[in-house]
């Protein structure tokens, strides 16, 4: 097999992967709350991280330690607005708005590093974008059950989301993939702990089945931790352009097996925001 082919496949399984989170999450909030959930997720990723590489790197500064605690914190952000947002409106709506991050990103890079984003085709991408979220949110209010907010909590992930790769940005590139990944969930951890302490939740959950168990072990093991790792063999196999093409799938995915396992309702106003949140994607990438 081509190591062309290698990254395409590569790329493939990682979308994959991260489609199936969220309806695994949505499952998985049956049994635990957003927080325990999380919890247990970095958790198993910092330990399994450590196992397949147990080289550390010493801290520089106290400086880029904070760094690293805002970049874990925005990151354990990420997840908690998520899995609330999955708490309130159907999975194939929280991954339709999260897909928008790019242009969030765009957006913040634009003010902080001055980097080259607005013309006329990413304006119209952001317009179709927006509104392709305008339409989820009101067809939201629509069912029974269905809040609104959630998809304004989606909103707010993917808004957390976009600070974290902004963040990224500044680390040091002395790290390998496998200790900035672990540093980031380390912070993070601590950040989902002390919520937890203050929160007054107790850290394990009252009772889950083997199912649950299972699903934590995918989310800590293969979502967090193999997938960022093929993600970025991906990267280095077809380039950073060709890789990131393959996120599109991930609210088709979505929503296509959403509707089978979670029965979620895919109304004509699902499909209208669905594919102009895909056609404003495409044109500010293009």
């Amino acid at each position: 097999m081509s190591t062309t082919l290698k990254g395409h496949l590569q790329a493939l399984i990682t979308i994959a992967i991260w489609s199936s989170t969220f309806i695994i999450s949505k499952l998985l909030l049956g049994q635990m709350t957003p927080l325990q959930i999380l919890f247990s997720r970095f958790l198993i990723a910092i330990i399994f991280l450590s196992i397949i590489h147990p080289k550390f790197k010493k801290p520089v500064s106290i400086l880029e330690e904070l760094l690293f605690l805002v970049i874990g914190a925005a990151l354990a952000g990420y997840f908690v607005f998520e899995n609330s947002a999955l708490q309130r409106t159907y999975s194939s709506n929280v991954s339709l708005i999260v897909a928008t991050i790019p242009f969030i990103t765009g957006i913040m890079s634009t003010l902080i590093y001055k980097t080259k984003f607005f013309n006329l085709k990413s304006i119209a991408g952001l317009i179709a974008s927006y509104s392709g979220v305008l339409v989820i949110i009101i067809n939201g209010s629509r069912f029974e059950g269905v809040e609104p907010v959630g998809d304004l909590l989606a909103l707010g992930a993917a808004l957390m989301f976009a600070i974290y790769s902004i963040l990224m940005q500044k680390t040091d590139t002395g790290y390998t993939l496998i200790q900035l990944t672990r540093k980031v969930f380390v912070y993070g951890f601590i950040v989902l702990a002390l919520t937890i302490l203050i929160s007054g939740q107790p850290i394990l959950p009252a009772g889950v089945n083997g199912q649950g168990i299972a699903s934590v072990f995918f989310l800590g093991i293969v979502a967090s931790s193999l997938a960022f790792i093929l993600w970025n063999r991906a990267i280095k196999a077809i380039g950073p352009v060709k890789t990131n093409q393959y996120i599109y799938l991930i609210p088709v995915l979505t929503t296509i097996v959403s509707a089978i396992i979670l029965k979620e309702q895919i109304t004509w106003l699902t499909l209208v925001g669905a594919v102009l949140i895909l056609l404003g994607l495409y044109l500010s990438e293009h």
